[in-house]
């Protein structure tokens, strides 16, 4: 029973890590590197071959713009309302014109996150 719980969390964490972490458009990559861990751990995160620890799961949270809990709730996340605006916009363009939308996006995404992480912390 243990052992069956403990699978059923891991794995509803890490779907809802990979989904937390795609609606803050970062990448695996990009998400190892602010919550300081190798872009493998966040693999097996999302894959629930490991959890992380409560450390690591509340610095996660606060990167993806969540809490832990909605990290461990059993609930799929929502979609939020600018990507329902998105999703609606572009739902009627060819496939091949909403490629190119989402590439655009994920480009000006890229370099807002370039742009804040050179950016002097203010206190």
């Amino acid at each position: 029973m243990v052992k069956r719980f403990h699978s059923d969390l891991a794995l509803r964490l890490g779907r809802n890590i990979a989904a937390y972490r795609s609606r803050a458009a970062l990448n695996q990559e990009r998400l190892a590197e602010l919550i300081e861990v190798e872009i493998s751990t966040v693999s097996r995160y999302e894959t629930g071959t490991t959890l992380p620890s409560l450390v690591t799961l509340a610095n996660m949270a606060k990167v993806l713009h969540c809490t832990a809990s909605d990290l461990l709730d059993e609930e799929r996340p929502a979609k939020s309302p600018e990507g329902i605006s998105i999703e609606a916009m572009i739902a009627p363009l060819t496939l091949h014109d909403r490629k190119m939308v989402m590439e655009t996006i994920k480009t000006m995404v890229g370099f807002l996150h370039q742009r804040k992480s050179r950016s002097p912390r203010k206190h």
